[in-house]
């Protein structure tokens, strides 16, 4: 019998193989869908009634919209020249080619966003004026320097789900997992942003581009503080924030589309156009793969399996706490997923063995490898739509990110070990 997780490596490969061989993405990830159903013992019918019910679910076409309208409102920037001044403005106060590279994606990724890489994708390339990037190499900076922030920051739900299950004062959790930031960003210079050219003609930066580059970025404050706000009545009032939460990204976006529009002097029917696309249908499309693929993996019950080859092969808690989290972030592809999954396990594992300060030093190895599992995943939303967006190949893009990973990862290991020493 083949484990759980061969199995898994297996689709993931075909995935790779298909899309190595210019397989729309979409139909790669369709195909594998079927595998999986099939594969899990269900008949060609109902593997499709469940592909189609999970990419046409409210879930996904509201996330759907939501990568539609952020498509949207990135091509509105582009067209309205608002991407070149708000790169140019940057790197007139920034240190130079590299920082520049790094910071747009890492000022992005303060915003929770599903597929928010693709907010910062056209900045990525218009710093690189002079084409000295592959593809490849923009889509590994893009996605790495985007999720710099998730292991801490307040505001993402992957996180606000943890401080929950482990019912710790959040600025415990916060202040226990900050250190996997650091590592994350040590990693990504060394291994993407020394590997890219320095600008040596790059003038000293000056605070007086300071002004006209906030000016610049007020669509992305707009969607920012919106988001803030509405999240914070939401919470005061008591409401679900479940079924708000996509409202609170469209809430958002739309204004800051209405403020493009009139700050540039563009027509409104520009919108219709941005909207009737064939890379904004392509794109559509993704997300609906994504959904069906994501869908078919968890109803197949591979992490229950996974869970119970753990046991009967009498695996130690340390490697389950690292290792389920990994393998759920690699199926889920999103840090809710993983946290959701593999938490209430992990907390009932170290019932009576650990106290809170002890937990939390867990949390910090299941994040770091839940999160490398997520960011490896090949059904991560932002890596597939910023590897799209760079016509990127996609194994090309996962050979760029696995030094950066094995560094995390070891990273990871050690706040652990040191950890577990200091509490010991």
């Amino acid at each position: 019998m083949i484990p759980a997780f061969v199995k898994i490596l297996m689709i993931f490969s075909l995935i790779l193989v298909l899309n190595k061989h210019k397989v729309p993405l979409y139909m790669c990830l369709l195909s594998a869908s079927a595998a999986v159903g099939l594969w899990a013992g269900l008949t060609p019918q109902e593997t499709i009634h469940l592909m189609l019910a999970r990419s046409f679910s409210k879930e996904s076409l509201w996330l759907t919209l939501i990568i539609v309208e952020v498509i949207v409102l990135s091509r509105l920037l582009s067209e309205g020249g608002q991407i070149e001044r708000i790169v140019a403005t940057f790197k007139s106060i920034s240190l130079g080619n590299r920082f520049t590279l790094a910071s747009l994606p890492a000022l992005i990724g303060l915003l929770p966003m599903p597929g928010g890489a693709l907010f910062s994708a056209p900045m990525i390339n218009s710093s690189d004026e002079e084409k000295w990037l592959s593809p490849e190499m923009k889509t590994a900076i893009n996605y790495w320097f985007r999720h710099i922030w998730e292991y801490w920051w307040p505001l993402y739900p992957g996180i606000i789900l943890a401080i929950t299950i482990l019912n710790v004062p959040p600025w415990k959790v916060i202040l226990a997992q900050f250190p996997l930031c650091i590592g994350v960003l040590i990693s990504g210079i060394v291994f993407l942003l020394l590997k890219c050219p320095s600008d040596k003609s790059h003038e000293r930066p000056s605070l007086n581009g300071l002004r006209p580059f906030l000016f610049e970025i007020i669509p992305i404050g707009i969607v920012v503080g919106t988001m803030i706000i509405l999240n914070a009545v939401i919470q005061s009032i008591g409401w679900s924030y479940t079924w708000l939460q996509h409202l609170n990204f469209l809430m958002g976006i739309i204004p800051a589309q209405i403020w493009v529009l009139k700050t540039n002097r563009m027509s409104v029917r520009l919108l219709k156009g941005a909207h009737i696309d064939w890379s904004t249908f392509n794109m559509a499309m993704i997300i609906l793969g994504i959904m069906a693929f994501k869908g078919l993996l968890i109803e197949s019950h591979i992490i229950a399996e996974i869970q119970e080859e753990f046991i009967f092969y009498h695996i130690p808690n340390t490697l389950v706490v690292a290792f389920l989290p990994f393998i759920a972030g690699l199926v889920t592809g999103i840090a809710i997923g993983f946290v959701g999954i593999s938490y209430p396990l992990i907390i009932a594992l170290l019932h009576g063995q650990a106290n809170s300060d002890e937990i939390l030093v867990y949390s910090v190895l299941a994040y770091g490898f839940g999160y490398m599992g997520m960011m490896m995943s090949p059904v991560h939303l932002c890596f597939l739509v910023t590897k799209d967006y760079f016509h990127a190949d996609l194994l090309g893009s996962y050979k760029l990110l696995i030094k950066p990973m094995i560094f995390t990862l070891i990273w990871t290991i050690l706040l652990f070990v040191t950890g577990r020493i200091f509490f010991r």
